[in-house]
């Protein structure tokens, strides 16, 4: 089965849009990323005393846990099965036909060194 490589599924504006707006995208991240919460407008300016780590904080860390584990599961099933359907290896008239030519060949070879002999004795 011949894959379909992504760049042949999609245009190329197409592809040109999708890689414009993948940037602006990293863009906006990184000036986020970059700039404090004091900077962002809507953040909270008030700031609370840090409490040490608590039973209700560890229990809430363990669902949040549970809850990202579930749904990376969930998104990872259809990568996994697709990964399993590579690794299955079906034998087919290309790897046959492979095999009888390395047999043949390797016939080829002994025919050849047995005529070799024969010529020096």
């Amino acid at each position: 089965m011949r894959e379909k490589w992504f760049w042949r599924q999609q245009s190329w504006p197409n592809l040109w849009v999708q890689g414009a707006f993948l940037i602006l995208i990293i863009c906006a991240f990184t000036t986020l990323a970059a700039a404090g919460p004091a900077d962002i407008p809507g953040a909270a300016t008030t700031s609370a005393p840090i409490a040490p780590e608590t039973k209700a904080v560890a229990v809430d860390r363990q669902v949040l846990e549970e809850t990202v584990n579930k749904a990376l599961e969930r998104q990872l099933a259809p990568v996994k099965e697709m990964l399993t359907e590579l690794t299955i290896h079906q034998t087919s008239l290309t790897d046959i036909i492979g095999g009888i030519g390395y047999i043949l060949g390797l016939f080829g070879l002994w025919a050849y060194f047995l005529s070799k002999r024969q010529k020096n004795s």
